[in-house]
């Protein structure tokens, strides 16, 4: 008949601290060790820090299968399939999904300034839920572009006008204006006034790209 073993017996050094957990408010402690630690935290020590947490939880959402599920229902389900600006369609390039109003930067930075000025504790997972919750309340202002369109984009070589601009991001801006920075609103009012008339690039259609004009009519 096989021994039967008792786990405990196993156990033959725990250590020099015994770590013990806080269940109800999520934390590790020692009885011999002077500090906890929390899963949570309300606030950061330094403005480093702070925007090193903003990108960590931009890298966890970008890489989280909900994000995913809502990217292929825009593109897949409601057919927003072809660039806003081209007009090209995902059968001939790729076509990506463009956060705009806000941009995914600034919408982490105001999740957190929500929390951070209610008090109320928080984690990546925390701020990467909200992230979420609000995508899924349509609270998003987005374009799908051609890839080399939103690369244009991201490097400050295109404006987009907001007649493309799909999204409840109206309904973002009343919610969260409060904890929206000055410099963040900045950047969004900038886009809020793009339209079709003052963008930098007219609405270019597919096989009219200016630089192909120019080759048609013998110009450099």
């Amino acid at each position: 008949m096989q021994e039967v073993v008792n786990i405990n017996d196993l156990v033959t050094n725990p250590g020099e601290f015994e770590i013990r957990s806080d269940v109800q408010n999520l934390e590790l402690y020692s009885d011999d060790y002077p500090f906890k630690l929390s899963l949570r935290i309300r606030n950061f020590t330094d403005e480093s820090s702070y925007l090193k947490f903003v990108r960590n939880c931009e890298k966890l959402f970008r890489g989280s299968l909900e994000y995913k599920l809502w990217k292929d229902y825009i593109l897949d389900v409601l057919q927003f399939n072809s660039c806003m600006i081209t007009n090209e369609k995902m059968a001939e390039v790729s076509i990506e999904v463009h956060h705009h109003l806000p941009s995914l930067f600034i919408l982490m930075k105001t999740l957190i300034n929500e929390c951070i000025e209610t008090n109320t504790e928080f984690s990546t997972f925390d701020i990467c839920l909200k992230a979420i919750e609000v995508h899924f309340s349509n609270k998003i202002g987005y374009a799908c572009l051609v890839s080399s369109m939103h690369e244009k984009f991201t490097n400050g070589y295109l404006d987009i006008p907001l007649e493309v601009v799909k999204g409840n991001y109206r309904e973002f801006l009343n919610q969260y204006s409060k904890y929206i920075t000055e410099e963040d609103f900045d950047v969004i009012n900038k886009r809020l006034a793009m339209n079709s008339e003052n963008c930098k690039h007219t609405l270019w259609k597919k096989d009219e790209y200016p630089v192909l004009e120019k080759m048609v009519n013998g110009g450099n």
